[in-house]
């Protein structure tokens, strides 16, 4: 079920919903009931659902004690200080309790207010974790809570309890920042009878060195890492492992599809602690998901911006593929199809050389050779290169860097027999020959 909370006007964000159903669909989470199908237990938005939190208040109002507060900002202000200053707990003092049925009515005539719930001395309250065992609060530290805004709109925690009531939810699944609601929720459900679901509060997720997450260390919407060319595997992947263990990786590795993870997922495996976002750890298991895909994929995903690269689009991205983190890195390629730039430092530096014009030249004079005879240039460029590197007696990358340097223009890349193959022979030739010109002297 997909549920839209919104009963937070004011911070409610233009789009954001339209965003909620392109993201969650996007990462293949889908939903059988929600705002945008139906279904039997609906509505699905909580705004549209305030008629029944009417209708639940006043039942509530028959079975515990629901009350009226008139009390101003400034007053909760004052005492929030006053309590703070004696080092007290910062509850509601309670001011409201006491306000007669006859004069409550009477106020609301005139006067703005909330409604709260009164929380009666009695025993702590224990909430039975999934995660975190059993965890108790005392009563008098949750003090009267509101349930409905002076709007009339309830509060997050009011609205969220009611609705997983009616619409049956067996599992309540959120980050430890909820946990402070959990107790007041627990509360509702018992003062209604409700069944309590089972509570499992996830470890918020930090930043490496500890303190918050910010947008620069991870942050970001789905929108943003979509666009920054992460897959739906890849972000599933690694956030599934964010406080959740498989077991022994050893074993089990750390790569898993959306399939495997609903096989193997159990929440008895969520850590306590905090879980840090690693971008370096989204990005290799999101580079592991990219080895799967295939050309045609590739394509899709990769699409084509310069027409005239259309017949060998698909083995371009072939070539850098085992190299690529995200989509976006898949189009430095471009810059290897494109003319090299042989300005740079680095290039002047190596072919700026006799020796370098020595190599190249008498690899040029091979290679054409090779070619002459009908031989392909995935193999006559590498024959060239061995045959050059024998007669002058040189190897390694003193033989192979001035030929990358003249076929890209620095120092690493891709694989230089598959690009040859790529660009082709006349191109291949051509680059090589451009190079032993501009270092002549």
């Amino acid at each position: 079920m997909l549920r839209i909370e919104d009963t937070d006007q004011e911070r409610l964000v233009t789009g954001s919903e339209v965003s909620i159903f392109e993201d969650l669909k996007w990462l293949r989470l889908f939903w059988d009931e929600g705002p945008d199908v139906g279904g039997p237990l609906g509505p699905y938005r909580c705004s549209e659902r305030y008629d029944m939190y009417k209708t639940q208040l006043k039942r509530l109002q028959k079975l515990t004690r629901v009350y009226r507060c008139f009390c101003t900002a400034d007053q909760l202000e004052q005492d929030r200080q006053l309590l703070s200053a004696q080092k007290k707990v910062i509850k509601y003092v309670g001011r409201c309790l006491s306000v007669s049925d006859s004069d409550s009515d009477k106020r609301a005539q005139s006067e703005p207010f909330v409604w709260r719930m009164h929380v009666a001395p009695g025993p702590d309250v224990v909430v039975n974790d999934i995660v975190r065992g059993e965890v108790t609060m005392s009563r008098d530290v949750l003090g009267d809570f509101v349930l409905c805004r002076s709007t009339g709109i309830p509060v997050f925690l009011y609205a969220n309890a009611v609705d997983d009531a009616l619409q049956e939810m067996t599992h309540v699944i959120r980050g430890e920042d909820h946990l402070s609601n959990t107790f007041r929720q627990v509360l509702i459900y018992q003062a209604y009878g409700y069944d309590i679901p089972l509570f499992a509060h996830l470890p918020m997720i930090g930043a490496e060195g500890g303190g918050k997450l910010s947008k620069r260390e991870g942050s970001l919407s789905i929108g943003d890492l979509r666009n920054q060319g992460y897959l739906p595997q890849g972000i599933t992947n690694y956030l599934a492992l964010l406080g959740w263990s498989p077991g022994d990786t050893a074993k089990t590795g750390e790569k898993f599809s959306l399939a495997q993870l609903e096989s193997l997922f159990d929440l008895s495996r969520v850590h306590k602690g905090r879980a840090l976002f690693d971008f370096q750890k989204l990005n290799f298991l999101n580079q592991s998901h990219i080895q799967d895909l295939s050309a045609e994929e590739l394509v899709q995903l990769v699409p084509l911006k310069e027409t005239k690269w259309k017949s060998i689009w698909a083995e371009s991205l072939k070539l850098v593929q085992k190299d690529s983190e995200t989509l976006q890195d898949f189009y430095k390629i471009e810059n290897y199809l494109r003319e090299p730039n042989l300005a740079q430092s680095l290039a002047q530096e190596i072919l700026k050389s006799e020796k370098t014009v020595g190599i190249l030249a008498g690899g040029l004079k091979e290679l054409e050779s090779l070619l002459a005879k009908g031989e392909p240039i995935e193999t006559a460029l590498k024959n060239a290169i061995n045959a050059v590197g024998k007669t002058l007696g040189v190897k390694g990358k003193e033989l192979y860097f001035p030929f990358r340097v003249a076929m890209t223009g620095v120092e690493a890349g891709p694989e230089l027999v598959p690009l040859a193959k790529i660009i082709g022979a006349d191109e291949t030739c051509r680059r090589i020959r451009s190079a032993i010109e501009y270092g002549k002297p």
